[in-house]
């Protein structure tokens, strides 16, 4: 390796960090609003042009323009039919709403066109596929009347779907009822749980069931508020879950450890749910994913107090099910997912010594998933690189001589320009190229063939304020797809301090301080 490439190696991690430090929050967290998408401006121009509050029908308006020349995600056939419909619906074209699509009987994507369908006859648009009206309202009932667990919006979600539908027959007592329930979780700012579907949504359902009503007028006025000057409204920010990340990538660099790591670790303190668990966002409920990610980038960090530790840890121990996995919300039908498992069973062995969490059960669901798979699929980010970058903490690729076989599968897929694709054979980002190479360290794949382009490919993607150009990566709700800049940001770096850890090793000096995980 030239002197020059780690010259320029080591100009990119100062630049990388420099960046995360100006971007640092007053409360030590980071927070990056995600790039527009068809799916938020579609449903809140819908519910504002539906609304009667002064400037509703301007900001529908703007919304309509910003859609005129927007395309839908293309990476998924639900992700494709949802924002092609939604965008439909938005601007009044009239086509029938599809949701015909085999792809929309999986259980993780059957809300979706439960959605699509909802807000299609509530619109008085055609429909093609799925239930009829009358099917669709009694599965609603049906939901709505169920004892289980669900995300608190998920809950609201469904009880506007049902005020809608009920609508529609002419139930107005019962569209009011649920009504009442949807405003019951509405916060005092008017929307609900920060979430911009959720609270469109809830709008459109209150706008039909409890017109007139305070809650109806905070949801559209909440709304109205949160639109941005480009005319779209943007998915749900996750400074905790940014923040967990942002530590766990820069953790051992000296000037992010002095200045950027104690307020950090203050603000994850804090985040902390008093069920002992972390939300990937202030105010909502704990998550098995973040819970893990938030103990994992905790573990050694100075000033990470220990009660916070142990309240951690008896929150993960408590959310273990009888088949010894984590699902990664505390609601029913949720299934284990392989990058949820993995972070739990990483952070688990990075506080080995607090708990006797039993393990083995998880180690052997994630060796067996790749086997019947082909390789790991991870439930919040698309593509191999993060999925095999995030389980390989949890299993011991060490005992594989010349690397794990994932991470040499995973090294193959490198295109010929240095980096690695979303999927194989698209074209190359740097967060998946530093996902890629932070997969190789922790599988033990060393060949200098595969680590060189990569770092070169990274060096030269950098911009000159320190970041990398990104593409829609973490899925949510899923299968859409968000970029969300520091997410972007943080796992390109992931990849130069791999590199440089390797390149120094390889050299037999002293590694940077940055712990592999």
């Amino acid at each position: 390796m030239s002197s020059a490439l780690l010259t320029r190696m080591h100009r990119a991690a100062d630049l990388a960090t420099r960046h995360i430090l100006t971007t640092q929050r007053d409360n030590g967290s980071w927070l990056a609003v995600p790039d527009p998408r068809i799916t938020e401006t579609a449903l809140c121009t819908l519910a504002l042009a539906r609304s009667p509050i002064p400037g509703a029908a301007r900001a529908a308006e703007r919304g309509r323009a910003w859609l005129a020349t927007a395309a839908p995600q293309r990476h998924h056939p639900v992700a494709q039919a949802v924002e092609t419909a939604l965008l439909s619906l938005a601007l009044d074209t009239g086509e029938a709403v599809d949701v015909g699509h085999p792809a929309f009987a999986d259980r993780a994507f059957s809300a979706r066109a439960r959605l699509l369908q909802v807000v299609a006859l509530h619109t008085a648009r055609p429909t093609r596929g799925g239930a009829g009206p009358a099917a669709l309202r009694a599965r609603l009932a049906a939901a709505v009347a169920a004892p289980e667990r669900l995300k608190r919006w998920t809950q609201v979600e469904l009880w506007s779907a049902h005020a809608l539908v009920e609508i529609h027959f002419g139930d107005r007592m019962s569209a009011r009822r649920a009504a009442r329930m949807i405003a019951d979780q509405q916060s005092p700012s008017g929307d609900f749980f920060a979430n911009p579907v959720t609270t469109a949504l809830a709008a459109l359902a209150l706008q039909a069931a409890a017109p007139g009503t305070a809650a109806t007028r905070r949801c559209a006025e909440h709304l109205l508020a949160g639109q941005l000057p480009d005319g779209t409204w943007r998915f749900v920010t996750s400074d905790v879950w940014d923040t967990a990340l942002t530590l766990r990538v820069f953790q051992g660099a000296a000037a992010f450890d002095h200045h950027g790591l104690p307020a950090a670790v203050a603000f994850l303190a804090a985040a902390q749910n008093p069920d002992g668990g972390w939300p990937y966002r202030s105010g909502v409920e704990s998550d098995n994913d973040t819970t893990a990610a938030a103990l994992i980038a905790l573990a050694g960090a100075s000033g990470a107090p220990g009660t916070v530790i142990r309240a951690g840890l008896r929150h993960l121990a408590g959310q273990q099910t009888p088949d010894g996995l984590w699902r990664t919300w505390q609601s029913a039908g949720d299934p284990p997912v392989d990058d949820v498992i993995a972070h739990v069973v990483t952070a688990l062995d990075r506080h080995s010594g607090r708990h006797r969490i039993p393990l083995a059960a998880a180690r052997d669901w994630l060796t067996g998933r790749r086997a019947e798979q082909g390789r790991w699929h991870a439930g919040w980010y698309q593509g191999p690189a993060y999925a095999t970058a995030e389980v390989l903490p949890a299993l011991d690729a060490a005992a594989h001589e010349g690397g794990h076989p994932a991470a040499r599968a995973l090294a193959e897929t490198r295109n010929p320009d240095g980096g690695w694709p979303v999927e194989t054979g698209g074209p190359s980002t740097p967060a998946t190229t530093g996902l890629a190479l932070a997969a190789l360290e922790r599988g033990g794949v060393l060949d200098d063939a595969h680590w060189l382009p990569g770092l070169e490919y990274l060096v030269d993607t950098q911009c000159a304020d320190g970041t990398w150009p990104g593409v829609p990566l973490m899925y949510g709700p899923r299968p859409l797809l968000a970029h969300f800049p520091t997410q972007n940001h943080a796992l390109a770096a992931e990849g130069l301090f791999a590199g440089l850890r390797r390149l120094h090793a390889a050299a037999g000096a002293a590694a940077p301080a940055h712990g592999a995980d």
